[in-house]
């Protein structure tokens, strides 16, 4: 009599997404250090973001408190399944498992948690340059966050996977609301506003066909697109005084923003491209 063929185990009928959050979900129940180091960063992550929120509708007036409130509830859970699901990168390069989330990744996290209630900022109506003011103590605090997040990791640590893949995702996130909400400020023009925007989405709409492709390319920052990101930063910084000081940001961005972002995301997509073409293919 034949024997039936053993059926597959749980963990190889599940899909990639679903293996990830198991082993993550896993990690966190084996680990109290670990589950302790997420409870600390997401609820970092809701009180400064509805924190913000809140304060920002009130000095605006209150009008929309209980909106800005709930919409950034929403994507608070939203990053946040993320981040929890990131537990099962929490590897060095060496492949030794982290039981912390850690400075690094927690900051990473925070700037996109604080995405919606920047976005706050430009959707408002604001009273004279309030807007304008705001967004530079606010939005500037919170993009620097990116300098200091990648700095404590290569001097304190710890490196991992999730830190390496979460960056530049996170970054899109960040850079995306920026972008919309400049334009919204009159800081950039709106042709400037599209090139970033498709600059930071395009890799994030393509991923996922790329992994059905069966490729497998190393999800982190190319050479080019930190230098991208890095010039990003600098021409909103120059646009945001051309515009505090009412000039010409048309003729700021054609200056600055063509000649620095144009060259650079497209070497930054001709990298993405060569790293997926050598990517290694899933069995």
């Amino acid at each position: 009599m034949c024997s039936r063929p053993s059926p597959a185990s749980s963990s190889e009928q599940l899909t990639p997404l679903l293996r990830l959050y198991a082993e993550a979900l896993a990690r966190l129940r084996a680990s109290r250090t670990l589950r302790r180091s997420g409870a600390l960063w997401l609820a970092a992550g809701l009180l400064c973001s509805e924190a913000l929120a809140v304060a920002l509708t009130l000095v605006q007036g209150g009008s929309a408190t209980e909106a800005a409130a709930l919409s950034t509830l929403v994507w608070w859970a939203a990053i946040s399944a993320v981040f929890i699901g990131g537990a099962a990168m929490l590897v060095t390069p060496d492949g030794a498992p982290v039981d912390r989330y850690g400075v690094p990744n927690g900051l990473t996290a925070l700037r996109a948690w604080l995405c919606v209630p920047i976005l706050l900022i430009a959707w408002l109506p604001f009273p004279g340059r309030t807007a304008l003011a705001l967004w530079a103590g606010v939005g500037g605090a919170v993009g620097l966050l990116d300098a200091v997040d990648g700095f404590i990791a290569r001097s304190v640590g710890p490196i991992t996977a999730l830190g390496k893949g979460l960056d530049p995702f996170m970054d899109a996130l960040f850079f995306l609301s920026a972008a919309f909400g400049c334009y919204l400020l009159g800081i950039t023009t709106l042709w400037l506003s599209i090139l970033i925007a498709v600059r930071y989405a395009a890799p994030l709409l393509v991923t996922p066909f790329v992994f059905l492709a069966r490729r497998r390319p190393e999800l982190v920052h190319t050479v080019w697109g930190r230098r991208n990101t890095l010039l990003t930063g600098v021409v909103f910084f120059v646009l945001f005084w051309v515009r505090a000081a009412g000039g010409p940001v048309w003729i700021a961005a054609l200056v600055f923003g063509l000649p620095a972002l144009v060259p650079t995301a497209v070497l930054h997509f001709i990298a993405l491209a060569r790293r997926v073409a050598a990517a290694p293919v899933a069995a």
